[in-house]
């Protein structure tokens, strides 16, 4: 499902702040605006989930795919596509000004910059 939106969202597309989504559903009975980086994330993760609230947790070993990951100190938001042993592949938006699909981050970088994880999983 997530991969999907490379065709809407292709690799280097333009994309800064000044993007917008509306979430209704990410935190229930809230209307959650993202600009940039979130805004991606945010409507990647609708599309996967539907109307299903997110919770937040802190746990690295508890990410799964189409969680969204908050990092750089509370500065960027990704949206995770695959899970390994050692780090996540992410898509982002925002990155370098514009869409990216596929970069890597490890779980010792997750260490240092993760602010918090956002799941829809039940």
């Amino acid at each position: 499902m997530l991969i999907s939106f490379k065709s809407k969202y292709p690799e280097g597309m333009p994309w800064t702040n000044d993007m917008t989504y509306v979430s209704k559903s990410i935190i229930p009975g809230v209307v959650y605006t993202g600009g940039g980086c979130a805004a991606f994330a945010f409507e990647l993760s609708d599309a996967a989930f539907g109307d299903l609230p997110a919770r937040e947790h802190h746990s690295i070993s508890d990410i799964r795919v189409g969680d969204i990951i908050r990092v750089k100190n509370d500065t960027h938001s990704v949206i995770v596509l695959e899970v390994h042993s050692d780090g996540v592949i992410v898509a982002e938006g925002n990155y370098n000004y514009s869409v990216h699909w596929g970069r890597f981050i490890s779980n010792s970088e997750l260490g240092e910059t993760l602010t918090y994880i956002w799941t829809r999983y039940p």
